[in-house]
């Protein structure tokens, strides 16, 4: 899963440096320039530190979307697994191919290089955050040693291409204009069974997305009984016309979930909008019905 959220939210989308240097170098500068801007913004995007994207964001969109549910909706990055995507991140290259303005919004389109995530995606252990935090020091050190030589060598799997973006000028500096204001509000919502033997609530009520916007919701779920349940669910969209464009990448309540007596537990569900909604879309209900089977 970490694997394609890195890949999904660049687009299709230095090494061995200290971490204090490396942040240094992308704190936000009134004096930079847009292009500036936006390769700090997607350095922190590709390695998922979501937090300092954040910075980057305009204040539009921020007033729409708090820093700690951005985060949330995201699966931000920790440990030795937020290393490593700084490591391949700061291989990140951008050069603008031409720019225009409109009021106060100025759109660039520029060329693209980055570490393909999936290339590497052996190396990286499939991007499984337990399990690169888990390993040793030495484990770690050999793991750079790699990626070291791989760049060294020119062998690191790369990805070129043509990405459009919409920046913003806020007291002297410049922000990412993401437009989440124009996206559908989609709110969620749990329908458990009527017996109670399963209760559940989302955790993320509601939230904004556009196109291409890979976010991440989760359902607090309980056993309140004596005994052992199995509990699965039905995804419902609604208006149904919706349903297409709301592709689910992954959701652990698809299968069965064997539950405890008093078992409580977090499941989480990643989705993305697949292209442009239809004309008028402002809202999309999701629904998740609880269904039980006895053990």
């Amino acid at each position: 899963m970490a694997k394609r959220i890195i890949f999904t939210a660049i687009g299709s989308l230095l090494l061995a440096l200290p971490l204090l240097f490396w942040l240094g170098r992308t704190a936000p500068n009134p004096r930079q320039d847009p292009i500036q801007t936006l390769n700090q913004y997607l350095k922190f995007l590709y390695a998922r530190d979501f937090r300092q994207a954040y910075r980057f964001i305009s204040s539009d969109d921020q007033r729409l979307k708090p820093l700690a549910q951005y985060i949330r909706e995201r699966g931000a990055f920790t440990g030795f697994a937020l290393d490593a995507a700084r490591k391949l991140a700061g291989l990140i290259e951008i050069r603008p191919l031409s720019d225009r303005v409109e009021g106060a919004h100025h759109h660039f389109t520029v060329a693209l290089k980055l570490p393909d995530a999936n290339g590497i995606g052996k190396l990286l252990l499939d991007w499984d955050e337990s399990k690169l935090n888990a390993l040793s020091a030495s484990e770690r050190k050999n793991l750079f040693t790699a990626l070291n030589r791989l760049t060294t060598a020119s062998q690191l799997p790369m990805i070129e291409g043509e990405e459009k973006f919409v920046l913003v000028k806020e007291r002297a500096q410049w922000k990412v204009f993401l437009d989440w204001a124009a996206g559908a509000q989609i709110q969620f919502a749990a329908a458990p069974p009527p017996d109670g033997e399963i209760t559940a609530e989302p955790l993320t009520k509601q939230t904004v997305a556009r196109a291409g916007y890979l976010f991440t919701v989760a359902f607090r779920v309980k056993n309140p009984t004596t005994k052992e349940t199995v509990t699965r669910i039905a995804h419902r969209v609604e208006p149904k016309a919706v349903a297409q464009y709301l592709d689910l990448v992954e959701c652990a309540l698809l299968l069965p979930v064997r539950m405890g007596p008093g078992e409580v537990q977090t499941f989480r569900s990643t989705y993305v909008i697949r292209g442009d909604l239809p004309d008028g879309t402002k809202s999309v209900n999701v629904t998740y019905e609880f269904k039980t089977e006895n053990q």
